[in-house]
């Protein structure tokens, strides 16, 4: 745990992470991505319809770097506990903000309808990262104020189930989880004719699906790039647009919906994997300031797109009618630009501090009385 402590473990993933700067770039791309389609009314006729694979995507890459920073350490004695310490470390500065300000939307949104003890109720299960109960919200959200957060918590038990299971994480039992789990998604897919889904009770086991295939694959890359057995893909100096076009078309592609679900289980199945493998190849190295940048923004910009975007497109037009608009897609550009502008300050002054006293906190702690 004195790693978890003084914050070199997380240090440590963030280093080796930022080692594949494509990955960044996908990664801010993909998040992007995701905003346009969440709000089509500030981004059209630019909005990326498959936008919801980005999630699938992340999983990947999630399951990708996290094996790469920590297969060694757990290997070598680090505990479950520890590792899913530096995981909640990374993930709730930005998270807890997101919450709060959905909480407050939340409860002006539904000011009228006596909902105050369901919001109350799924604000408690939602700051400890858990889904919400179905206690009464319309639709019945995981995470009634920030439903996108539905993909944090899935990915948090599949780092869990890596951390507290990983000697029994085999390549062997791994390859097992993910053909049963791929065959299950393809099923899915098929019957439900997308892969669209996740954020709502009625699908929740959609979302499990999802991030059980897409992290494990990605932590059997790593394994697979250590063993030497990506030689003759990672080998190959792949130009980085190549893998920037295929990953922004696999997104963005207008597909007719007759074809949406095999296109879907093409690019979960085996596209992503693709490209994450490609991306950790001897690719040429990109601008590091552009995917330094769109690496450090991508977790915000994806964690408080709904709050952020919710007052910037509806709420302020209500709020302040006179103020000037802009038409769609300027309106879209200019809020986007000032929230990554933003989240590059927040990362910098906010989340970093906040995550050094977290550890100093745990330090604290865990030093003898």
């Amino acid at each position: 745990m004195a790693d978890v402590a003084t914050g070199r473990a997380e240090r440590t993933a963030e280093k080796r992470s930022r080692s594949f700067h494509i990955l960044d770039i996908l990664r801010g791309l993909a998040a992007i991505s995701v905003i346009t389609l969440h709000y089509p009314q500030a981004f059209a006729p630019f909005v990326a319809s498959g936008a919801y694979l980005a999630v699938d995507l992340f999983f990947v890459m999630s399951g990708f770097v996290l094996a790469r920073a920590y297969d060694v350490r757990l290997q070598d004695g680090m505990g479950g506990g520890a590792f899913i310490t530096v995981r909640l470390i990374r993930l709730y500065p930005f998270y807890l903000l997101a919450l709060a300000l959905g909480i407050v939307e939340l409860a002006y949104y539904y000011r009228n309808d006596h909902l105050a003890a369901e919001i109350m109720l799924s604000g408690m299960f939602n700051v400890a990262m858990l889904p919400s109960p179905p206690v009464g919200i319309p639709y019945q959200p995981l995470f009634p104020a920030n439903f996108v957060a539905w993909t944090l918590s899935f990915e948090l038990l599949a780092n869990a189930v890596y951390g507290f299971c990983f000697r029994f994480l085999t390549v062997k039992r791994l390859r097992m989880i993910t053909s049963i789990s791929g065959l299950v998604l393809l099923a899915l897919v098929l019957i439900r004719g997308n892969l669209n889904g996740g954020a709502y009770w009625p699908d929740a086991h959609l979302a499990a699906i999802r991030v059980t295939f897409s992290f494990s694959v990605g932590v059997l890359i790593h394994r697979a790039r250590e063993a030497g057995r990506l030689a003759a893909l990672t080998s190959v100096k792949l130009p980085q647009v190549i893998i920037i076009v295929i990953t922004i078309g696999a997104l963005g592609a207008p597909i007719p919906p007759a074809l949406r679900g095999l296109f879907d289980a093409a690019c979960v199945l085996f596209l992503f994997p693709l490209i994450v493998a490609a991306s950790v190849g001897r690719n040429p190295v990109p601008s590091r300031g552009i995917s330094a940048f769109l690496g450090e923004i991508s977790y915000p910009i994806y964690v408080l797109q709904i709050p952020v975007f919710t007052i910037g497109v509806m709420g302020l037009p209500k709020l302040l009618p006179g103020l000037p608009q802009l038409p769609a897609p300027w309106s879209g550009f200019v809020l986007l630009s000032a929230f990554c502008i933003a989240s590059w300050f927040m990362a910098a002054r906010i989340d970093i501090p906040a995550r050094r006293r977290m550890s100093a906190v745990v330090r604290r702690h865990l030093q003898p009385g």
